[in-house]
């Protein structure tokens, strides 16, 4: 699943920002997105398509369950430069004002280059958006990908807003998806 994200993140506009440099963005992307990976594992939902081809990594309303696995972003942060830590943190002040209200948050959706346009992203992606649907809470995500605006409408998704990050720092979009309605079916069950 790592290597699947890592090489659907390495054109990335935000990632790249914070990790221009191609070495770097190995070095670094990989504890970054294992991280990313063992909080969902420890506490949200982690589904994949197409054998790990494609990976979606969410967190359920009200953050990760259990113990917060967050600790150990301190120590991989310790791992980057200053410029990158100072990024990360531009980028958290930049979308920090997210959605309050009980959401599922979908943290990464990434497609192995190989396997793009085969659906195996909305595959992914679907038991969740199905689970928002019937407990009628709605899904937000971050994008820095002009591309992806247009692929996550055809998911439902809608911007909400858009940050433009400084010292030449990408556009990034807040997207929020909400439950789809599902009328009651003719023998009154819904």
């Amino acid at each position: 699943m790592i290597d699947t994200v890592v090489a659907g993140f390495a054109a990335d506009p935000l990632l790249r920002w914070v990790w221009p440099d191609a070495n770097r963005y190995t070095r670094c992307s990989q504890p970054f997105f294992g991280l990313l990976l063992d909080v969902r594992l420890a506490g949200g939902e982690v589904w994949t398509a197409g054998d790990g081809a494609a990976v979606a990594m969410w967190d359920p309303p009200g953050g990760p369950y259990g113990p917060q696995p967050w600790r150990s972003w301190p120590g991989l942060q310790a791992r980057f430069s200053a410029q990158e830590r100072d990024r990360w943190a531009r980028y958290e002040a930049a979308v920090g004002d997210r959605e309050q209200a009980p959401h599922w948050y979908l943290g990464v959706l990434a497609t192995d280059p190989d396997h793009r346009r085969q659906g195996l992203a909305a595959a992914a992606a679907a038991p969740m958006l199905a689970a928002a649907d019937r407990t009628a809470t709605p899904a937000w995500l971050e994008t820095a990908t002009a591309s992806n605006v247009a692929y996550y409408a055809t998911l439902g998704f809608t911007e909400v807003r858009h940050v433009d990050l400084p010292d030449g720092g990408p556009r990034c979009w807040l997207l929020r998806r909400d439950p789809a309605s599902h009328p009651a079916r003719e023998d009154g069950d819904t």
